[in-house]
């Protein structure tokens, strides 16, 4: 989901843009009663955490190894079934 920064409360917006190095880059939001409802990740991490699923998926594909058989049912055979 994308969200216009326009749209978001200026305090949050000041504290998403100079985050405070101390408490953490990352924000946490909270119910009332502590219970965690979303995380807004700084852009940097999100890159980093998306390239490490990458990584993950393209190991678990290449870890796919079934050998070519030129005799298999190709989609169209299996959908005519």
């Amino acid at each position: 989901m994308k969200i216009k920064a326009s749209s978001i409360p200026i305090e949050l917006l000041n504290r998403i843009k100079n985050p405070d190095p101390i408490a953490g880059e990352d924000i946490l939001i909270e119910n009332d009663d502590g219970s965690l409802l979303g995380v807004i990740l700084q852009p940097k991490a999100y890159e980093f955490f998306l390239e490490k699923i990458e990584e993950r998926e393209d190991a678990l594909d290449s870890s796919l190894n079934e050998p070519y058989d030129k005799n298999s049912k190709t989609l169209d055979d299996l959908l005519g079934e």
